[in-house]
């Protein structure tokens, strides 16, 4: 009876209804059936305990430092710096939207932030020097995607406080990774723009700035991360704080900007709210439904039946990695993190996996879900953000990416080194 009552949770969500309601209808009618209302008097105090984490006050920080940054403008000058550093190479424009999102990713910690912010600016620039539609939307939407590894990643930080892993550690170890796949993104963009579009122009001596002048557009980003990051590594200060630091430092910039107005900051402010509710309701309706296994005992006997089957270790993290990419086709990233998490997590510790090596393996993963349809919301803000754009553009683009992705994952499970050294 359990299993069916978890089964009406895939039904819930094709009929459209959204992941905060589906999960909370099933984890009470689980509970009422299990226990009766002894198992739902602890609803309230699952609700209050899951949302009460100091560490989970780090991520409307977090977004509140994105979103200024976003109003403020700050991400074209970050665009502009980095591509009149590496623009003048094949591809460069495009390897200039890799580097960016991946340096905004570090301010942003969504992939959806990262989208809306580098779509607007990146894409007519490599339209207007002839790149195709489909290399200059999926770069992007591909691109986006890591904002969910490198550091300060939201789904990461949820990740760390489901599992009770450091998110200091976890915040540490994603960043090489990161840079890794930035690498990988950019090689690929050089062979292909190499080998197969000859006819893409680059910036001409006219449109380059001095090199003091591209530093001076992107030093105060580059400052932000710094601090940020650098007070968590150093010891000085939590995630929470750092957030704060954060974003002290994003009014800072858009001060000296002079680019933040009030109406600018309720923007900021609205949104801000706006996704932090989200999340926390999705956070308290997947404990809740957590909860609602752990009492099933879906958990342990999940871990007990993979551990029986004694399948080699990388044909089990194979077999989650493909299963955590289905899901991401129907699911956000931080819903399939919330869900799958608390019933995968015995059984990968099972394995003699290091969850910290796990969570950024799973964050790699999670970029599946920001841009495949059809709920790959980065697939969406993309298209928006250039009107001659169409859906299967950004899809087409994103192939390679995928690919790419996989072949990532690929490699840190074949060097596990790569993330944990």
């Amino acid at each position: 009876m359990i299993y069916l009552i978890v089964a009406s949770l895939f039904v819930f969500l094709i009929l459209g209804v959204p992941v905060a309601f589906s999960l909370a209808i099933v984890s009470v009618l689980g509970l009422a059936y299990m226990g009766g209302l002894t198992d739902l008097v602890a609803i309230a105090d699952i609700s209050w305990s899951s949302t009460s984490e100091f560490l989970l006050v780090a991520i409307p920080l977090f977004v509140l430092m994105s979103e200024i940054i976003d109003v403020s403008g700050v991400g074209r000058d970050l665009f502009r710096g980095v591509e009149r550093w590496i623009g003048w190479l094949p591809g460069g424009v495009a390897m200039s939207t890799v580097v960016a999102s991946a340096v905004f990713g570090a301010v942003s910690g969504t992939a959806v932030g990262v989208a809306a912010v580098i779509s607007s600016i990146a894409i007519p620039e490599m339209l207007k020097r002839n790149h195709s539609k489909q290399m200059a939307s999926g770069t992007v939407a591909a691109s986006s995607g890591l904002g969910m590894v490198i550091p300060p990643s939201l789904p990461l930080i949820v990740y760390g406080v489901v599992t009770e892993t450091s998110i200091e550690r976890l915040f540490y170890h994603a960043i090489k990774p990161g840079l890794i796949i930035v690498g990988i993104f950019c090689l690929y963009i050089l062979v292909v723009m190499w080998f197969t579009q000859r006819k893409i122009s680059h910036l001409d001596k006219s449109e380059r700035f001095s090199f003091f002048e591209s530093f001076y557009k992107s030093f105060p980003i580059f400052i932000l991360i710094v601090a940020v990051l650098g007070s968590i590594y150093a010891g000085i200060a939590t995630p929470t704080e750092a957030a704060a630091v954060g974003v002290f430092g994003a009014l800072l910039i858009a001060f000296f900007n002079r680019t933040l107005t009030l109406t600018k900051l309720y923007q900021a402010l609205y949104k801000t709210a706006h996704v932090s509710t989200m999340l926390l309701i999705i956070m308290v309706a997947a404990m809740l439904f957590s909860y609602m296994l752990s009492v099933a005992q879906v958990p342990q006997s999940l871990t007990q039946m993979v551990v029986d089957a004694e399948l080699p270790p990388w044909l089990f993290m194979t077999i989650i990695m493909v299963l955590l990419f289905i899901l991401g086709f129907f699911l956000d990233a931080i819903s399939v993190v919330l869900i799958s998490v608390p019933i995968l997590f015995p059984s990968v510790i099972a394995y003699g996996y290091d969850p910290i090596w796990f969570g950024v393996v799973l964050m790699i993963n999670m970029c599946f879900a920001v841009i495949t349809p059809p709920v790959g919301l980065c697939l969406y803000v993309v298209r928006d953000s250039v009107p001659s754009l169409e859906l299967g553009d950004v899809i087409k683009g994103v192939v390679p990416y995928i690919l790419l992705y996989a072949s990532s994952i690929a490699l840190f499970m074949m060097f596990p080194g790569l993330i944990i050294s």
